[in-house]
């Protein structure tokens, strides 16, 4: 079953790309669709950063990460925080417009051609019958800690503790003092780092294209309603169990279809569970 290390470096690299899409729907309450183009951006800068620069994998990887991050704050200053009072709709359609943007810049300064990392996943091992590479094992690690030293910034920080209950209740946080606009600042930063650090895995694993951020939104979305618009840890565990889904897939199946295989999977689930498997707004009805 090679597919399940597949499936579990899809899901990882997904888990980081969605899990900042989800924190920012909590906070600001629409849902970006200039995030895939993030990933872009990073997948792009990253590949400038190592092959250009002649920086190590790892630190092109985090030079790319936090200048998506920078560059996602000055987004939502100059394009979203005027428009924050607009309504939803208005958020969501000037997010779609910031994305063609994005997108425009990034066929105009680095082409339109698929591009490639130039690194090597080094050796694989062999556990329980299953071959793994050592890069497969970084992205897995990479994740994890990623995902590991979010929830303890969320949980065991001020800053942490304040992102959430602004996105309980951003009224009653601003009433208690607290800065809902630097709160909004460290939200689109985290966003950006993480859909940054997802972009340049998805370019080392596969290619670097323009098309890379359009491929990938879609995947986010099905992940965030999978797991519940409402759960953080939700869209995680979707984001894992998507990307088992659509790796395992290929048994039976083309590879090609795999992006069919995830919304098969979305369709089923808002049949059974409208509002996703792992709702938090169901279980507080429910209660």
């Amino acid at each position: 079953m090679q597919y399940v290390i597949f499936g579990l470096v899809t899901g990882s690299i997904l888990s980081m790309a969605t899990v900042g899409f989800s924190i920012v729907r909590q906070t600001e309450g629409f849902l970006n669709i200039a995030h895939g183009q993030f990933l872009a951006l990073a997948a792009f800068l990253g590949l400038l950063a190592s092959r250009d620069m002649g920086m190590p994998t790892w630190a092109a990887a985090l030079f790319a990460a936090t200048a998506t991050g920078i560059t996602a704050v000055i987004l939502s200053v100059v394009v979203f925080e005027p428009i924050r009072h607009k309504g939803i709709l208005v958020q969501l359609f000037t997010s779609v417009g910031v994305a063609y943007v994005v997108y425009g810049l990034l066929v105009m300064v680095f082409g339109a051609n698929l591009q490639h990392y130039e690194v090597s996943f080094g050796s694989s091992y062999s556990i329980a019958g299953l071959q793994i590479s050592f890069g497969e094992i970084a992205i897995i690690v990479t994740a994890a800690a990623s995902i590991l030293l979010l929830h303890l910034f969320l949980t065991k920080t001020p800053a942490g503790i304040s992102i959430r209950a602004v996105a309980t209740n951003p009224d009653l946080a601003e009433v208690r003092g607290i800065s809902t606009r630097i709160v909004s600042y460290q939200v689109w930063f985290i966003a950006g780092f993480l859909a940054g650090l997802a972009g340049v895995m998805i370019g080392i694993i596969g290619s670097v294209g323009p098309e890379l951020g359009w491929q990938n939104i879609i995947l986010v979305l099905a992940a965030t309603v999978l797991g519940g618009l409402g759960s953080t840890y939700g869209v995680i565990a979707a984001s894992l169990l998507l990307g088992l889904a659509m790796d395992l897939s290929a048994l039976v199946i083309p590879t090609s279809y795999r992006t069919v295989v995830a919304f098969a999977a979305l369709i089923i689930v808002l049949l059974i569970r409208p509002s996703g498997l792992f709702s938090v707004r169901q279980r507080k009805q429910a209660a």
